[in-house]
C-alpha cells in the first residue's frame, strides 16, 4: 500500500505590528515656549497638567521637575516670569510626549464633532489614543528651521497683556512674556498599531491639528502648521 508523506505546512505571513510614518510639521505662525523659567513654579505647572491616573513607568512629579529645571538652563539670567523652551544639548527642543498629547486632544475633538461612530467599531479617539505613538526612541524633538538646521536660540521674546477676574470679581491684570521661534519646523517618527488608524485619517487628524495649533499661545493663533506625512517601510 502506497503511503503519502505528510506535507510541511507553509507558515502564514506575520503582519507587521507597526505601520510607521515620518512626520514633518512646518509652522505657519510662531512656535512658542510655554515652560515657566521660575523653578518654584515648575512643580505647580506640572501638577496642573498631570493625568488623573499616573501611567505605569511614568516619571514622578519630582523627577519631572528636576528634568524640566535642568533643560531650562536654570543658571541663565532670565526674568522669572518668562515662558521658555526646554533645551537639550544646547538646542531648543520639545518633548515627544507633548506631540502625543496634541494628537490625543485633536482626536477627541474630531471624534466628538466630526467623525461619526460606526456601529460595532471603536470610536476614532479610542483607536488613536490606543494605537498612535511617537517613536519610543525619540524623547526630545529638536526645533528646526525649514532647511533642517537646529535652532539654538529663540528669535525673540513677546509680551502679552493678560486680563482676568479674581474670586470676588476684581480685575487682575499682568504681563506675560514668552520665547518664540519663527520660522520653525519639527520632524518626528510616528508608529501606528497595525491598521488601527488609516493614513487618510491621520492626514485628517493633522489637517485639524494644524489649524488648532500646537504648543503655547494657540488661543492667539500661534503654533499653526502644515503637515507632510510619509509612510516608511
Amino acid at each position: 500500500m502506497k503511503t503519502t508523506k505528510p506535507t510541511t505546512p507553509v507558515p502564514k505571513a506575520v503582519k507587521p505590528l507597526w505601520t510607521e510614518y515620518m512626520v514633518r510639521w512646518t509652522f505657519l505662525t510662531k512656535l512658542c515656549g510655554s515652560i515657566p523659567a521660575n523653578p518654584d513654579m515648575v512643580k505647580s505647572w506640572l501638577e496642573a497638567r498631570q493625568p488623573a491616573v499616573k501611567p505605569a513607568g511614568a516619571k514622578s512629579i519630582t523627577e519631572l521637575k528636576e528634568e524640566v529645571i535642568a533643560s531650562l538652563l536654570e543658571g541663565d539670567d532670565v526674568p522669572q516670569t518668562l515662558l521658555r523652551f526646554q533645551r537639550e544639548a544646547g538646542v531648543l527642543s520639545m518633548r515627544a510626549a507633548t506631540v502625543r498629547a496634541h494628537i490625543k486632544d485633536c482626536a477627541r475633538v474630531l471624534s466628538a464633532q466630526f467623525i461619526d461612530k460606526v456601529q460595532g467599531e471603536r470610536a476614532f479617539s479610542t483607536r488613536v489614543i490606543n494605537g498612535v505613538y511617537p517613536d519610543e526612541t525619540q524623547y526630545w524633538l529638536p526645533v528646526r528651521r525649514p532647511d533642517g538646521s537646529p535652532v539654538r536660540e529663540a528669535d525673540g521674546v513677546m509680551d502679552k497683556a493678560v486680563h482676568a477676574r479674581g474670586p470676588r470679581g476684581e480685575p487682575l491684570n499682568c504681563l506675560k512674556s514668552f520665547e518664540y521661534v519663527e520660522p520653525a519646523m519639527l520632524i518626528f517618527r510616528l508608529k501606528v498599531l497595525g491598521a488601527s488608524v488609516a493614513e487618510e485619517d491621520l492626514r485628517t487628524l493633522f489637517l485639524y491639528g494644524g489649524v488648532h495649533g500646537y504648543a503655547g499661545e494657540r488661543g492667539d493663533g500661534e503654533g499653526k502648521y502644515t503637515c507632510e506625512l510619509i509612510r516608511t517601510e
